[in-house]
């Protein structure tokens, strides 16, 4: 009885609620109220007060208010989450910060309102259906989630707060893929989606080319030497390594790598001459700012990808052209005789091999740990190797070994089955997306499909020598590309015409 009349007096201060947030935007006279209260209250509060108190005010205000938008529209909160993730580190380092700062847990939050907007929404809940869940993508990472709370159980792991932070940013990043599934609905939404991409990976190029012709911020400058383990492993030969806007070199490489050739393909498949030639002007600032950065991950990915889209398009005119003329640019690199640029010296480096200290210390890692993977089906247990293990698992046997790939990290922490399963699901992803980009006929359609394709591949390269999976914002525009690859096929004007065909045909029936 109680619960009843609470509901029935609650029912209509929700409606109230919705009326003037939600529904009216606060463009109402209590809206207006509203912010006239705020305009008097902050400046009084700062005077009489204390700033600090202000500011909190302005803050908790402006969160309120991104909550509210993310919710309306999911769209807004879905590209916000891209924006966010190039900033995570700037407070950090603005502060210089002795520890680090939680704000990777500002995406996840902002994926899981977009995700409460989807969910309430007709428009976008009617794109989860029954190809949403049959599809192989979306079924392994199911699956994958469903072993990650298996290794909750895992003898070998004694601390569960290590494996609570993994699975928790697992688990938003399948609440990302579900609200890029219901938000990229079109082909004009996929467009939108790609160029978004290319406009936020060139200005974060961009201020890695402006970290390397004019220099750091003297904030910027201040956080990598006051730490000294930070300023030698970003100092290398003498030349100070360039990071963007991300927190460390590596993960800016692989990020302007990925993006380097992502606009590569949209320069090699452009009709239009104005398009073709500010693509390759945005390659070419791409891949400076990887080259900047000193990761020869990244040196290894362009060349990984370039020879995948290759393959793909062997068959096009303009791809044997384009292999030619790669071909060599890559010769001249390697063996012009210019020997005091770091750049190009960095560059070569990555094909060393064995001849590299630090690939032999990886090498030496590798074998030690083998035996105990083999008595350890399941692996170590999650972040209890390296870094994380003495964070979380202090004492434990893989606190030794510092995962310098992906795919030992996999190795370890999840152990043969574990990684057998990640496997299968990049086999999955390809498969698919290799499938659909033979399939389609519509010449924008296998652009995406291509483009989307070499970054997934390339992001799998990556694997070999970095754990380049889970790093803010690859893995967001890793998500997006999955979800293209599952839906862009719908889009193909061969399959419309079908369906309008189909649809006409029943009408005359």
């Amino acid at each position: 009885m109680q619960k009843s009349i609470f509901d029935k007096a609650a029912a209509p201060l929700f409606e109230w609620v919705k009326f003037h947030f939600l529904t009216k935007k606060m463009t109402t006279p209590v809206g207006i109220v509203l912010f006239l209260f705020l305009a008097l209250l902050v400046p009084y509060v700062t005077v009489v007060v204390s700033l600090k108190l202000s500011i909190s005010i302005v803050a908790a205000t402006g969160a309120i208010l991104l909550c509210v938008v993310c919710i309306a529209y999911p769209v807004i909160g879905y590209y916000i989450s891209f924006f966010v993730s190039l900033f995570l580190t700037l407070p950090e380092k603005m502060l210089n910060a002795d520890q680090v700062l939680p704000t990777g847990l500002i995406p996840e939050f902002i994926s899981y309102l977009a995700l409460i907007g989807v969910v309430t929404k007709h428009k976008y809940r009617k794109e989860i259906d029954n190809r949403f869940w049959h599809n192989g993508i979306t079924l392994w990472m199911v699956i994958l989630l469903l072993y990650l709370i298996l290794e909750l159980f895992n003898p070998a792991m004694p601390n569960k707060f290590g494996w609570f932070n993994f699975f928790r940013k697992q688990l938003s990043f399948f609440a990302f893929f579900y609200v890029s599934y219901c938000v990229l609905n079109s082909k004009k939404a996929i467009w939108t989606f790609m160029k978004m991409w290319v406009l936020l990976s060139t200005l974060h190029a961009l201020y890695c080319c402006k970290q390397q012709w004019f220099g750091f911020f003297d904030f910027e400058y201040y956080w990598v030497v006051s730490d000294e383990t930070r300023s030698s492993l970003y100092i290398n030969w003498g030349f100070f390594r360039r990071f963007g806007l991300i927190s460390d070199p590596a993960n800016a490489g692989i990020l302007y790598a990925l993006s380097t050739l992502s606009v590569l393909v949209l320069a090699l498949r452009s009709t239009k001459n104005w398009e073709r030639l500010l693509y390759y002007l945005l390659t070419l600032i791409h891949f400076l700012a990887a080259g900047y950065t000193g990761t020869r991950t990244a040196t290894l990915m362009v060349i990984a990808g370039v020879v995948f889209y290759c393959i793909l398009t062997l068959h096009e005119r303009r791809t044997l052209i384009f292999s030619g003329c790669f071909a060599l640019l890559f010769i001249a690199i390697m063996y012009v005789p210019i020997y005091d640029n770091f750049v190009i010296n960095r560059i070569r480096s990555t094909f060393e091999g064995s001849k590299d200290h630090s690939q032999m210390v990886r090498d030496i890692n590798r074998k030690t740990v083998q035996p105990y993977v083999y008595s350890h089906p399941i692996g170590g247990g999650i972040n209890t190797s390296g870094v994380p293990g003495f964070l979380y698992n202090p004492g434990h046997y893989l606190n030794q070994f510092s995962a310098d790939s992906g795919y030992m990290l996999a190795m370890m922490e999840l152990g043969p089955i574990g990684l057998l399963l990640t496997l299968i699901s990049y086999y999955i992803i390809l498969r698919m997306g290799i499938k659909y980009s033979y399939r389609v006929r519509d010449p924008d359609v296998k652009t995406l499909y291509i483009g989307c394709l070499v970054y997934i591949f390339t992001m799998f390269v990556a694997q070999f020598s970095q754990s380049a999976m889970g790093q803010y914002p690859s893995m967001l525009f890793y998500l997006g590309a999955t979800v293209v690859i599952v839906k862009l096929e719908r889009y193909d004007s061969s399959n419309t015409e079908k369906l309008a065909e189909h649809k006409e045909s029943y009408n005359h029936e």
